[in-house]
């Protein structure tokens, strides 16, 4: 694998293109937790893409390249401390730059991880996936928010049981604290094992005040008690083969629909973030 921005203008250009794929990473500084770094959702991408990227290149005839992580994103929630949120707008519209980018110089199997599951910032990065396929034909996919929601490889008993028994684990819970102690433990701060327990359906989570109300003082959805080094390179190693999975599925143009359209996009009242005034971040104004 390769940083593509590393490379000269001449490089690039040499590139076979037939046999490349590109990954992009997509995703916010913001905040999770008291326990968990700003840049865990970027943390997450870059670990899952070099991982799937590594496997790829293993297994198949195909070079991998890869941009520095775009800290950009879309959330609904934006009044914690620390957190840096952009309107859907821009977060499509730099996508989409990206993407069209790396359709000019020929690329034409580009991976965006969007490792940030809030569903604005997941139809924002599903909006300039549709429009660059359909202005160049196929060549780009978002497979994170179909991962996201259970479209992945076969899970180990014990990470399901887990699933099944804590499953609303939506932010800064046992699931990214777990992946977070896998991917480096020294950015998971103590005491997580004695924060408290916060619920919120699933339903609930499409509600910015409900997520508000959930999160409290502490500013995490789920149970980070539950967090083990051992469940996080379940969780990771889990991600990063579905993530392989959608790429060289993608990259054989053959299996990839699994992956290729997040559910939540048909939800039209999830779209209002594209309007000018609705679409606003609500930014909260740090005291001296």
């Amino acid at each position: 694998m390769r940083d593509l921005s590393l490379l000269t203008w001449k490089e690039v250009k040499e590139i076979d293109k037939s046999k490349s794929i590109v990954f992009i990473v997509l995703a916010p500084i913001e905040e999770h937790g008291t326990h968990l770094p700003l840049a865990t959702d970027l943390a997450e991408g870059e670990y899952w893409s070099r991982g799937a990227m590594k496997e790829l290149e293993q297994r198949m005839d195909v070079a991998c390249f890869y941009l520095p992580s775009y800290p950009v994103a879309a959330a609904s929630v934006n009044e914690f401390y620390g957190s840096i949120h952009f309107p859907m707008k821009v977060a499509y519209e730099v996508a989409y730059a990206v993407l069209e980018s790396l359709c000019y110089m020929g690329f034409r199997n580009i991976v965006v991880i969007a490792s940030h599951a809030d569903p604005q910032h997941q139809i924002a990065v599903e909006k300039a996936v549709r429009k660059i396929n359909k202005k160049n034909g196929l060549c780009a996919i978002a497979p994170m928010g179909q991962i996201f929601m259970g479209v992945s490889v076969e899970k180990s008993p014990e990470l399901q049981k887990l699933e099944n028994e804590h499953g609303n684990d939506y932010h800064a819970g046992w699931v990214e604290t777990s992946c977070m102690l896998a991917i480096d433990p020294d950015h998971v701060r103590e005491g997580y094992r004695d924060l408290p327990d916060t619920e919120i359906t699933d339903k609930d989570m499409i509600f910015r005040k409900r997520q508000l109300e959930a999160m409290g003082d502490y500013g995490y959805i789920g149970s980070p008690r539950y967090a083990s080094l051992e469940m996080g390179k379940a969780l990771n190693d889990n991600c990063i083969a579905s993530v392989c999975d959608a790429a060289e599925k993608f990259y054989r143009r053959k299996g990839y629909q699994k992956y290729e359209h997040y559910p939540l996009y048909d939800i039209l009242p999830l779209h209002i973030g594209f309007w000018k005034i609705a679409g606003k971040v609500r930014r909260k104004k740090v005291s001296a």
